[in-house]
């Protein structure tokens, strides 16, 4: 048999790689401005676009310790959903039935932001709306599809079961799904980038490679000191997510693993081009989803997760192969082209923290892996709530709060959460087929 020899991409996302780099300068010495943002993420640059659009006489700074969508704006896989917190059942029991409606119907609302978003500002993203399949393979995930869709009912919101029987040809095997809508997929680094521009066509600056080392309040402007200068602001917006996670926002940095393939060919396309505007997810933790480019690659995330949130290698390539392998016959031999890992923000309630801190700072952190929508929405409303100075806005998010609950930070109990990640990667190794013997040699390409 003929070796194949192939390139697999270790540490760099699938994402716009031949954009040329824009080089925005870091802060230098002392300047002033009513609104400084850290975090050049979705959420910060929406804040900062809202504010500019709304308020070209008020300054707005926005401040990234790296560059722009180097975090997981730049590194996520692209899906736009309209869910946000825990599971529609918990959420009734933990907040009633009127808060859990109203959290499910604000995470819909942040969907058909992004799309409006990119529509009035002419964001050239890869944009392509529709729905997400949810699929139970196995009867507990039946269980919870069950109770899931009993909640929607009770509350009044959109949710599609889907029966077994009335699958999409080439979902594979399943004891039937749950159809979420609206929802989009996106190029997540482009869709960040052009927000970037559109805020500073408006006038807001954008400065990289200006990590945020201490936050002084006191009489006067907020302090906010970088390692070549500092920032006063009279507003300060927090938008790290989990690359600053810390014990002031109850967030805990994770990162998770995601990989791409080679374009599919035309055949393939045949068998699986509806996941280009429905991407498939299976329920259950660390469960593998999927979805398509407008040029044709499978996107494949899930199997791993792992705490802290800095690092681009992927966590375990082999799971992300046999994904591949185990979603359908036909691109069961497709090669991975492109495998990466990205930073997500966790609480231990799986809420966002999105509220006041107090002192003049706001803060939108926490999205748990599924922040384009939620992110974006929430720095607009974060905006609004800032240029209403009397306070006359609505409350950016159903429940606001300037903090989570608090995290664990005795080692044994975190050296525990590291166990059971462990464990339910394993667990999740175990649910996929057994991967087929690969007679080709893989080359491993580590250039940044």
């Amino acid at each position: 048999m003929t070796e194949v020899t192939r390139t697999l991409r270790v540490g760099v996302p699938v994402w716009r790689p031949e954009v040329p780099v824009v080089h925005r300068a870091p802060v230098s010495g002392s300047r002033r401005c009513h609104t400084a943002v850290i975090g050049a993420g979705l959420t910060g640059l929406s804040v900062a676009l809202r504010l500019a659009q709304r308020h070209p006489d008020r300054d707005v700074v926005v401040l990234e310790a790296a560059r722009v969508a180097s975090g997981a704006s730049g590194r996520g896989t692209g899906l736009v959903g309209p869910r946000i917190g825990p599971p529609l059942r918990t959420a009734r029991r933990r907040y009633g039935d009127e808060r859990a409606r109203a959290l499910h119907i604000w995470s819909e609302r942040a969907v058909e932001h992004v799309i409006a978003l990119c529509a009035r500002h002419h964001i050239d993203c890869g944009l392509t709306p529709g729905s997400q399949l949810l699929v139970a393979r196995d009867r507990r995930a039946r269980i919870a599809m069950e109770r899931e869709s009993a909640a929607a009912a009770a509350l009044g919101v959109r949710l599609t079961v889907v029966a077994a029987d009335e699958m999409p040809a080439g979902a594979g095997r399943s004891l039937g799904g749950l159809r979420y809508a609206p929802a989009a997929t996106v190029d997540p680094a482009a869709f960040a980038t052009q927000l970037a521009f559109a805020a500073e066509r408006l006038g807001a600056t954008v400065h990289e490679n200006s990590p945020v080392r201490r936050i002084r309040h006191g009489d006067g402007p907020i302090r906010l000191s970088t390692d070549a200068g500092e920032v006063l602001a009279d507003r300060v917006v927090v938008a790290v997510n989990g690359s600053g996670a810390n014990s002031r926002t109850g967030v805990l940095g994770m990162r998770v693993q995601a990989a791409a393939t080679v374009p599919l060919t035309n055949a393939q396309l045949a068998e699986l081009g509806w996941l280009r505007d429905e991407p498939l997810a299976e329920i259950g933790d660390l469960a593998p989803y999927y979805r398509l480019t407008p040029e044709g690659r499978l996107v494949v995330g899930g199997g791993r997760i792992e705490r802290g949130a800095h690092g681009s290698d992927p966590l375990d390539v082999e799971y992300l192969r046999a994904a591949v392998r185990a979603l359908h016959p036909v691109v069961r031999d497709v090669p991975l082209e492109y495998a990466w890992s990205g930073p997500i923000g966790m609480t231990l309630d799986a809420m966002p923290v999105i509220g006041a801190r107090g002192g003049g700072e706001m803060v939108a952190v926490g999205w748990r892996g599924h922040g384009i929508a939620a992110s974006t929405y929430a720095g607009t409303l974060l905006a609004d709530r800032l240029g209403a100075e009397d306070g006359s806005a609505p409350e950016v998010f159903p429940i606001p709060r300037g903090r989570a609950p608090a995290l664990p930070s005795i080692r044994p109990v975190l050296r525990l959460l590291d166990l059971y990640l462990a464990r339910l990667g394993r667990a999740r190794d175990r649910a996929l087929d057994s991967p087929s013997h690969d007679s080709g040699v893989v080359r491993i390409d580590r250039r940044r």
